[in-house]
């Protein structure tokens, strides 16, 4: 008998442990990516700016199981295909900043950007700006492929 209350009494002692982690552990929330401003899925309208002034940007392609990479280049307001892949070039910037969720073009910063669509079968893979200065943070990133901007080329208006 003593030995069965004994053992009544460590079967609660355990459940209690494990419900007081798990008590514990509740409150975390699950780590979450937060909604990127400069990407993702941003469908916001491009600056009226941003259009303004001709040119083209140079991009990167990164196929990453042969590490092989193909460059394209795309004018502003055009659209190419590279390997299948549908990419739009919607904007340039010679010094994009952000200020109050606005995007700005800064003439006083150096942070060239080129806002781009690309798809693939219709389907939305990145919408957003690229930065040639941050090639690592922003871009399309998926299993098969990395995309980054090398550079920009702004042309006169006429």
């Amino acid at each position: 008998m003593k030995k069965l209350a004994l053992f009544a009494v460590a079967l609660l002692m355990l459940s209690a442990c494990e419900q007081k982690q798990a008590e514990q552990i509740e409150w975390q929330l699950p780590l979450e990516a937060q909604e990127d401003p400069h990407g993702s899925q941003n469908l916001a309208v491009v600056p009226d700016w941003a259009v303004a002034i001709p040119g083209e940007a140079e991009l990167v392609w990164l196929e990453k199981s042969t590490t092989k990479t193909i460059p394209s280049i795309v004018s502003l307001g055009t659209a190419t295909q590279v390997n299948g892949w549908d990419v739009q070039l919607l904007g340039l910037a010679t010094g994009l900043r952000v200020e109050n969720s606005a995007f700005l073009n800064d003439e006083n910063v150096h942070n060239p950007a080129a806002f781009v669509q690309i798809s693939k079968d219709g389907d939305i893979h990145y919408r957003g700006w690229l930065y040639q200065n941050f090639p690592e943070l922003f871009g399309m990133d998926n299993l098969e492929w990395k995309v980054w901007l090398k550079g920009i080329t702004l042309r006169p208006a006429s």
